[in-house]
């Protein structure tokens, strides 16, 4: 196997590394929409369990003016904000999970960027140097061909100056 073939087989297998790294780019990407999408819907949940948690404090407060109140009844809307507060904490813990994971999908696409730009320059690389070959190998067929040509006419010349 000749410079020239070894040199194309090797950037033929850059290629297909870099065309592996590409799709990983692209698979990095995707998952950190994704990881942003669900940062996104776990904001809008706490602030609409908040919103509705407040109206329903409203409104149970509400309902307490102007009557007399037992300590069962205070009991059951202790017990529900209660609940209510549980509910948020674990939203926020949800919505503080989901950034985490998007923080690290960032990380990774970052990661798969900088491997394909590495695989990218190496599949340049091989590129420059098979042209550089070719080249080569071309001005050396050329030189060939003319010296050939000159030994073929120095051949005739000799024969036909007797």
């Amino acid at each position: 196997m000749k410079d020239h073939d070894v040199i194309a087989r090797l950037r033929d297998l850059r290629r297909h590394r870099e065309a592996r790294a590409r799709e990983a780019v692209i698979r990095r990407y995707a998952a950190a929409r994704q990881a942003a999408e669900e940062v996104r819907k776990a904001a809008a949940a706490v602030a609409e369990h908040l919103h509705a948690t407040a109206d329903a404090e409203d409104a149970a407060f509400g309902s307490l003016v102007g009557h007399s109140v037992n300590a069962a009844r205070l009991y059951r809307l202790q017990g529900r904000f209660e609940t209510a507060a549980r509910e948020t904490e674990q939203l926020r813990e949800n919505e503080r999970e989901a950034g985490i994971t998007e923080q690290r999908r960032r990380v990774e696409l970052s990661a798969a960027r900088e491997d394909h730009r590495k695989t990218m320059k190496g599949v340049t690389k091989l590129d420059r140097l098979l042209e550089d070959l070719i080249k080569r190998s071309a001005g050396r067929g050329l030189a060939r061909a003319e010296l050939s040509e000159e030994e073929e006419r120095g051949v005739m010349r000799p024969s036909s100056e007797r």
